[in-house]
């Protein structure tokens, strides 16, 4: 925020350099984003009076002038002005002198003639007719009053001035003012704070005569204060006026508007003033606008409203947009009479909504939105009618018309000393701390060690003793932290047990070539229909995003193959011959649709591989690897997953619980993602792998007895699977049973068709002796039996 240094000075009493108070400042938490002088955008430039003119004598537009600047003799300079007379008091830039406009005057010769300045026009001191009379007129500036020669132009145009642009943290809404800014620099350099005091004359008559106001919605408006003046006299304001607007990076225009900026800059409360004429049936009403309705604002743009904009209107149309610009009609005019003031209090969220929703951003929309105190919506009234009666332009007519639902209480916190020096790590003395709360207007009182502390409404962003410690420090000087060596107890941290076992998969994974892979949690809504599921898989149950940021991004998922099948098929089109990748990661299964309830989130692992050297057998091996790192020896069974192959898939159990689905994926689900090769993929659900209580291991000496090695050579039905066949075997074998290996699988020539040849090789030890061959042989005896009846015989 834009201030002019001499304004602040009206309030508090500044004895230090502009240099000197941006840096305590700066320390108490305002940063300066810029600090200008504005004495040294014009430099060597006087009020000159014209003493004669003679012509040129190489030149027929040129004028010489003799000039008084104040010196003991007369000024050369020569113009080609047709403006000037002799007697005029003009504006003279001297010898080695300085414009606003960045030019740079030195002494020199025009046609031969020696010339010692320049005389200035508003256009080069960059004036307008609000800063100085007659400024945008063509030729020299003529200034109006009575100045003595010599006079310093920063002294007559106020440049002798430093504007400081403070940047306002979002918490501090009540220093969006000068007078906020102006209390901290008292608090600051420890000086009395002098806040105008509003006093002001009324004439008579009675709001209620003049309108009447209704409000609606105080859920949107909870504070509406309306007064009224009559035998309006609109003129220009005066200089400090002018100037405290200008310094802000506003426009003066007349006294009344200069007033509404000048108590919003001042005070930090927007106003707004209605012509009353304009105001049918001299009723306000704060409403809610009504779908279609349109307003036409002040930058004379039509707009389109809906129900969850707040307006300003009449008994029968929309006059202006809360907080934010009034209506084209009821703008104050040249020939306005009576006006009636509105000062109040709209929510913060409603005046942003409606802002950005109409593209509009204005100096009182801004405030609104940081939220200002609904207290100060009566001062600021007040304000501006003191300075309605100081300015003498308008009677106040008696009366004021206050509509809200309560105000609030001030807030109480109670804490000790010990509490706040605690925090800070620092001993501030505590007559220090009282006298700092005090003077940063939170009223404290100090019984024993106890504070209790009342916070002001304006001073929403300080709840509890942080905050007050925070304020304590801020004024005290951070200079007063020492550094201290770091005290507590030191934890050490660790991974959870489900990090632990996932780090252990990824290692496995890793070591046997594979590489990790992460995607997003949400997918399209279609993608699960690349997999060709049943319309009731459960799968399909899943939940919606209510604000996606698309629909490739519109569903949470219950599995993770679609993710998986999306990197692959990039790799392989992007020309790279082999992949080996996996995920873990969580799929989302909800209990129900709607949700009343948080989903599952049931961790899961992905593997897809492709390439020359891949199949079946090499996923199967991954998979293994996997179930292994908890020590489950599953058993294998054809699945009838929709998106695999039907003839090449397969789903690994464990104690009557499917842990993992695997295959070669579906050559219709191939086309799909544009893979023109053989790719397998598998998941394997993590949650059930985690919950199996891995065995321990056990240790035992080397066996002291030789084993005993069987082959069997079996022809069984080709749809017989061969983990069912192991099973049987190792069963039959007994604890004699060390390894079952199959070491053939054959289907062709010489076996009957519907039937395939299995080889397994078995191995016999016993702990306690030499098996002889009758009981090598009754062992094997009873593996062919017990084949024998699952339909298997010996070839």
């Amino acid at each position: 925020m834009k201030i002019s240094l001499n304004q602040l000075k009206t309030y508090v009493d500044i004895d230090v350099s502009v240099e000197e108070l941006c840096n305590k400042m700066t320390m108490a938490g305002f940063e300066i984003e810029e600090c200008v002088n504005l004495a040294d955008t014009c430099k060597n430039v006087v009020a000159a009076r014209i003493i004669s003119l003679a012509p040129h004598e190489n030149s027929d537009h040129l004028k010489i002038c003799q000039m008084d600047v104040g010196g003991d003799a007369p000024v050369q300079i020569v113009t080609g002005a047709d403006n000037v007379s002799p007697g005029a008091l003009v504006p003279a830039a001297l010898d080695n002198s300085y414009l606003p406009n960045g030019m740079h005057i030195k002494k020199g010769k025009l046609r031969g003639v020696e010339s010692n300045g320049m005389l200035c026009s508003g256009e080069e001191l960059c004036l307008k007719d609000y800063d100085y009379p007659g400024a945008e007129v063509y030729g020299i500036l003529i200034l109006k009053d009575e100045y003595p020669a010599g006079t310093d132009m920063r002294d007559i145009l106020g440049l002798n001035d430093y504007i400081i642009d403070f940047k306002i943290t979002a918490n501090r809404p009540d220093c969006n003012c000068v007078l906020g800014v102006a209390k901290e620099i008292g608090v600051v350099l420890k000086k009395e704070f002098h806040p105008p005091v509003p006093t002001y004359t009324t004439k008579g008559g009675d709001i209620h005569d003049y309108v009447n106001v209704e409000v609606k919605d105080f859920d949107i408006c909870p504070r509406y204060i309306s007064r009224a003046v009559k035998n309006l006299r609109i003129k220009e304001s005066p200089d400090w006026m002018k100037r405290a607007i200008k310094a802000s990076g506003m426009r003066p225009i007349n006294n009344i508007v200069d007033i509404t900026n000048f108590v919003m800059l001042e005070t930090g409360q927007p106003m707004h003033a209605f012509d009353r004429r304009e105001i049918k049936d001299s009723k306000i009403v704060v409403r809610r606008a009504y779908d279609g309705e349109k307003l036409t604002t002040l930058d004379e743009k039509e707009h389109n409203l809906s129900s969850d904009m707040l307006v300003i209107a009449d008994s029968q149309n929309a006059t202006g947009l809360a907080g934010i610009m009034g209506g084209l009609n009821s703008e104050i005019k040249e020939d306005t009479v009576e006006l009636v003031f509105e000062s109040a209090k709209f929510r913060r969220d409603s005046i942003r909504h409606t802002a950005r929703a109409l593209g509009i951003r204005t100096e009182s929309s801004g405030r609104f939105e940081k939220g200002i105190d609904i207290k100060n919506v009566e001062y600021a009234m007040e304000r501006a009618l003191q300075l309605i009666d100081m300015l003498d332009a308008g009677d106040i007519v008696e009366g004021v018309i206050d509509l809200n639902e309560g105000l609030p209480e001030d807030r109480i916190i109670n804490t000790t000393v010990k509490d706040i020096t605690s925090l800070l790590g620092v001993d501030v003395p505590t007559d220090i701390i009282v006298d700092i709360l005090n003077r940063l207007q939170l009223p404290t009182v100090l019984d024993g060690e106890k504070l209790t502390v009342k916070v002001p409404s304006i001073r929403d962003d300080v709840e509890g003793r942080a905050d007050l410690a925070e304020e304590v420090m801020r004024i005290y000087g951070y200079d007063h932290i020492v550094g201290t060596s770091m005290k507590g107890s030191l934890s050490r941290g660790k991974k959870l047990g489900s990090r632990l076992k996932d780090d252990l998969v990824k290692s496995v994974l890793c070591s046997l070539g594979c590489r990790e892979i992460a995607t997003y949690s949400f997918i399209s809504s279609k993608a699960i229909d690349n997999l060709m599921l049943a319309e009731d898989d459960k799968r399909r149950t899943a939940i919606k995003i209510l604000n996606p940021l698309g629909d490739e991004y519109s569903t949470l998922r219950t599995q993770l193959t679609t993710n998986m099948l999306t990197v692959l098929s990039t790799n392989f089109n992007r020309k790279n011959k082999a992949a080996r990748l996996f995920e873990i990661s969580k799929r989302f299964v909800p209990h129900s649709l709607p949700l009343d309830a948080q989903p599952d989130e049931l961790a899961t692992l992905s593997i897809g591989v492709y390439g020359e050297e891949e199949d079946f057998f090499t996923l199967k091996g991954l998979v293994e690897a996997v179930l292994e790192t908890r020590g489950v020896k599953a058993e294998y069974e054809r699945s009838s997953e929709p998106y695999l192959h039907p003839g090449r898939q397969a789903v690994a159990t464990f104690d009557g619980k499917d842990l993992a689905v695997f295959g070669e994926l579906h050559p219709s689900v191939c086309a799909k993602y544009d893979l023109d090769t053989k790719v397998y993929v598998a998941e394997i659900k993590l949650d059930e792998l985690y919950k199996i209580e891995k065995p321990a291991v056990i240790y035992r000496q080397l066996p002291k007895f030789p084993a005993v090695e069987r082959d069997f050579a079996l022809l069984c039905d080709i749809d017989l699977a061969v983990g069912r066949m192991e099973k049987v075997i190792k069963e039959a074998a007994g604890k004699l049973c060390e390894q079952v290996e199959l070491f053939d699988v054959y289907i062709g020539s010489q076996i009957p068709s519907g039937k395939k040849s299995v080889a397994f090789r078995v191995t016999l030890r016993s702990a306690e002796a030499t098996l002889t061959d009758e009981q090598s042989a009754a062992v094997q005896d009873k593996i062919i039996k017990k084949l024998a009846a699952c339909g298997v015989e010996l070839r």
